[in-house]
């Protein structure tokens, strides 16, 4: 029986990445890779990625070169909001994206190019890479050499080795081998269908002088881009040569089979083309284009109980878990998982058995919290989709968090610190709880307007630059975390978008960018907020108000300044001073100054 010392089973884009980890961070480790394929040529959905795992390709991998030479760089996300009768033209849609290509890279993969890649790649490190070999048992020894069982050419062989790592996607081998249950999900319930297309003009396309102009003639065909509608999403993204990934995700419950929606969801090929081609945006973007190949999930999320284990078995990418493609953090998950496995692996093969045991607890209870907490992100946002004005408010949150939450850690190495992960898990039932709390407003606020009949009034001729809720985080984020301005921005983007929730939900307009406002907004004060109500607005300003009072006094102590009181629409007056006198003038148009003094919102900001 052969001996190495470890394991991966898959060696698609999460099992090549690992490898080429392992073999840059652990040279003198035997690695092997057991691909079932017996050629890498399989299409694969999740060629978008974003910033994390982009990180972790560049700095960590070192696959900069190799990404810019042979894949797409990417020019952000980018979300267009059509009409109720899916008839705009793509360049009257309203539209968020940035006019430059984002201060941090990511890219386009064209998945099979890659893991071919990788393999040649990973072979010239040092890593063994058998093609065509099908594992078919597992048997994990927790105090000895664990025992891989596989097909290859006709024959069965066995190796032993320390470890095994799975990254063999859906089939869950190493799972189904040990009998640990897969979890569908049922927070969220999605399904999926894409293919590729060939002949796609793409959006550069489009001559419309105006709108391109509007971006400043970057690319967006370079971008993962949306297109956007209530319960369901249909992606455009670009892979390296003339091909076109093109894919639907919808909410079963809103747009499947049951839920009396008009478009019912695509199941074949036939229905996704037809699906398409309801939509005039889509059907132009496809005029002339041939649908190359055609795959379909029938749900998307899922997840274990358990990730890493003590026993020296792993596992990453969706072998383990997926929430949904919605911000393409499935290559995030792949960057998060392999970074943990690699240090797990240092410290047990270094001998620190203590180590190694704390870092297999934090690491699985950080992974479980990351499962949690983008699901939750994602729970009650596909009734909002399909509307600009919600969702340029929920996008400015989301990006704004990702990037001081998410990323920032990631790029400071602090992701894969002990210390640092146990400080984020204290926060677990305070960050659920905002994801809930914000997710529960937007979906309220949604069923308003489409109440009022309001829910498409701004998807028409409108431009939000994506970067305006990250622009202030551009020279910041690097190794050094600097952990009073990361609340302070937190504090910023739920105050921000918070206040905005409330200006639109109560009609109250002139709202949202006072900071005496948006400053009474921090985290902890929106998750006490549970129902925007007329009365809650009152008991909020009553509370500003008694404060610009206590102010007042201390600025004008002789002025006899009793109360302030601050109404609908902006009003401010003030009782104490007599009314005509200079004092009551001066005491009054402070107190407006004060209330009028803009917040700098992040809602308010424009690029």
């Amino acid at each position: 029986m052969r001996n190495v010392d470890i394991v991966i089973i898959g060696s698609g884009i999460a099992g090549g990445l690992l490898a080429r980890q392992l073999r840059l961070a652990c040279p003198d480790l035997g690695v092997l890779v057991l691909e079932a394929a017996p050629a890498m040529e399989d299409y694969k959905v999740g060629e978008s990625t974003v910033e994390v795992a982009a990180n972790y390709m560049v700095r960590r991998l070192n696959l900069g070169t190799y990404l810019y030479q042979h894949q797409l760089p990417k020019n952000g996300l980018r979300f267009f909001f059509d009409s109720e009768a899916k008839d705009l033209p793509l360049p009257r849609m309203s539209e968020i994206g940035s006019d430059h290509m984002p201060f941090h890279p990511s890219f386009q993969l064209e998945r099979a190019r890659l893991e071919r890649d990788l393999v040649t790649m990973n072979r010239a490190a040092g890593a063994e890479v058998e093609l065509g070999a099908k594992v078919v048992d597992v048997a994990i020894d927790g105090r000895g050499r664990h025992r891989v069982v596989y097909e290859q050419g006709g024959e069965r062989r066995e190796v032993a080795c320390r470890w095994v790592c799975d990254a063999s996607g859906r089939r869950h081998v190493l799972f189904r081998k040990l009998g640990v249950k897969v979890h569908k999900e049922t927070r969220l319930n999605t399904a999926a269908a894409w293919g590729r297309y060939r002949g796609v003009a793409g959006l550069d396309a489009v001559t419309d002088a105006a709108w391109r102009s509007r971006a400043r003639y970057t690319a967006r065909h370079l971008s993962t881009n949306h297109f956007m509608y209530d319960g369901y999403w249909i992606w455009f993204i670009p892979l390296a040569g003339d091909l076109m990934s093109v894919g639907v995700v919808f909410d079963k419950d809103r747009i499947g089979e049951g839920s009396g929606a008009a478009l019912p969801g695509p199941r074949t090929r036939a229905d996704f083309e037809r699906f398409l081609g309801a939509h005039r945006a889509a059907r132009e973007l496809l005029e002339g284009a041939e649908l190359e190949d055609f795959q379909s999930y029938a749900h998307l999320p899922y997840h274990a109980e358990q990730y890493f284990s003590t026993d020296r078995y792993a596992v990453t990418g969706e072998a383990g878990a997926f929430t949904d493609p919605f911000y393409s953090p499935g290559s995030d998950f792949i960057a998060t998982a392999n970074e943990f496995i690699t240090q797990m692996i240092l410290s047990d093969v270094a001998g620190d058995r203590a180590g190694f045991e704390e870092k297999v607890a934090a690491y699985d209870a950080y992974y479980r919290f990351k499962y949690d907490s983008t699901l939750r992100l994602y729970e009650r946002m596909y009734p909002m989709f399909g509307s600009f004005e919600l969702y340029r408010l929920k996008y400015l949150l989301d990006f704004n968090n990702y990037y001081n939450l998410v990323v920032w850690p990631f790029m400071a190495d602090r992701v894969t610190d002990v210390g640092w992960i146990r400080e984020e898990l204290r926060f677990t039932d305070l960050v659920l709880r905002a994801l809930s709390t914000m997710g529960e407003h937007f979906a309220s606020l949604a069923r308003d307007l489409a109440a009022r009949g309001e829910y498409f009034a701004q998807n028409e001729g409108r431009f939000a630059n994506g970067l305006n809720g990250v622009a202030q985080l551009e020279t910041r984020l690097g190794p050094a975390i600097d952990e009073g301005f990361r609340r302070e921005q937190v504090d910023r983007a739920y105050g921000s978008v918070f206040a905005a929730l409330v200006e639109r939900r109560l009609g109250e307009q002139g709202l949202s960018d006072r900071a005496r406002l948006v400053s009474e907004l921090k985290l902890p004060q929106v998750l006490v907020f549970r129902d925007i109500t007329p009365e809650r607005l009152t008991r909020l300003l009553e509370r500003i108000a008694e404060r610009m009072t206590r102010e007042l006094r201390g600025e004008f102590p002789d002025a006899g300044v009793e109360r302030v009181e601050l109404g609908a629409g902006g009003e401010v007056s003030v009782t104490g001073p007599a009314a005509g006198t200079s004092t009551h003038a001066a005491v009054l148009s402070r107190a407006r100054a004060l209330w009028d003094a803009s917040a700098g919102s992040l809602a308010h900001i424009a690029l």
